[in-house]
């Protein structure tokens, strides 16, 4: 995930303008920086190659990555031998990062169900504690970059639903965090669309997914504005469009409306303290809120206000509740109990509509 230094957070809180107005009930008004000094340093969407991301879907890095980790199952300090990603939601389908030859498929013991596959010049990766392995991925079966390889679980030594990915040179586990980078295919989280097979139409496709197609069409913003006046939409973080665009995916709301909250609560996690009225994590939920409507976003077995899938889910989870599918008035009533402020509803219509056009975007 990406992260902003706090010196730069610090930045964010002095530009903030006059006091915002409170909400009564679920979020506190916009906390967005009257900032102009970002650009969007993301790199581009992932170009077409021989190399993707095991998932199809949007996914989080987790904090275990590769190196020396203390091991909170057998409680003793060792090597980690790869990244583990979570996708979102969990349990999504696991994918091939490349053409090669499957050389094991089956129980592991620590890994659980595995899948280790060699693809040529002395690399092979391997794909461990998967609920379940699809029948055709079988020891000596070919399978293209791409091809569904199985089920993300936690069977073996896991603490919970996700993937531990891993890339060997000569049988020796790399960091594949650079091995994949390196190979155009970063695992910074985003949604990357089907690989269509080699011989099928017009070959490998690795663009991201955008979803531009709304579920339904949002209102314009009106007047009264407060905060975009001043304050420019600003560039979306890869790894936080990736959690909008898979609660607009799970809840069938238009992404842009999620990221049109987003901007005016918190600039995208740009501002991370507490507001005044003590709203909290990336979408500004209150507490008392939060314990009728925060879901647990991203499978590991709780809901908690700090972490970004899953305030981004509840985000979506509260406006579905709030009756947002039912019309235009619908979405500014949505908003209106999200945050009960005239103003807030046509400041979060106007960020939306600007991501909408992709006049804003970092992806």
């Amino acid at each position: 995930m990406a992260k902003l230094v706090s010196a730069i957070t610090a930045a964010l809180l002095l530009l903030i303008g006059a006091p915002l107005l409170l909400a009564a009930f679920v979020v506190t008004g916009s906390t967005a920086a009257a900032l102009q000094l970002e650009s969007c340093t993301a790199t581009g969407g992932v170009g077409a190659g021989e190399w993707r991301p095991p998932y199809q879907q949007a996914y989080v890095v987790g904090a275990r990555g590769f190196g020396m980790r203390f091991h909170p199952i057998l409680r003793t300090w060792r090597v980690h031998t790869g990244q583990d990603l979570t996708s979102i939601p969990a349990g999504g389908p696991i994918v091939a990062a490349a053409a090669g030859t499957v050389i094991f498929a089956g129980d592991s013991g620590g890994y659980g169900n595995l899948v280790l596959i060699d693809h040529g010049g002395d690399i092979e990766t391997g794909y461990a504690h998967l609920a379940r392995i699809d029948p055709d991925i079988t020891v000596g079966a070919t399978v293209s970059m791409g091809q569904p390889l199985g089920t993300e679980g936690s069977t073996g030594r896991s603490t919970g639903n996700h993937l531990h990915y891993e890339v060997r040179r000569n049988g020796t586990p790399i960091d594949p965090v650079p091995f994949m980078a390196d190979h155009g295919a970063p695992l910074d989280g985003r949604a990357i669309a089907p690989t269509t097979p080699a011989g099928q139409g017009t070959g490998s496709s690795l663009a991201p997914v955008v979803a531009d197609t709304f579920s339904f069409e949002l209102p314009e913003p009106g007047e009264p504005r407060l905060n975009s006046l001043t304050n420019p939409a600003l560039p979306i973080p890869p790894d936080i469009k990736a959690l909008y665009m898979a609660a607009a995916e799970e809840y069938d709301v238009p992404w842009a409306l999620l990221a049109g909250i987003g901007m005016a609560e918190t600039a995208h996690g740009r501002i991370r303290a507490n507001s005044s009225a003590g709203a909290q994590g990336l979408m500004q939920f209150m507490p008392a809120t939060w314990a009728i409507y925060g879901v647990d976003g991203n499978g590991d077995g709780r809901a908690d206000i700090l972490n970004d899938t899953d305030s981004v889910m509840s985000a979506a989870n509260y406006l579905t509740t709030a009756g947002v599918h039912n019309g235009p008035d619908s979405v500014r009533d949505a908003l209106f109990a999200y945050n009960r402020a005239h103003w807030y509803v046509n400041d979060a219509l106007f960020y939306a509509a600007q991501y909408g056009v992709g006049a804003v975007d970092c992806q």
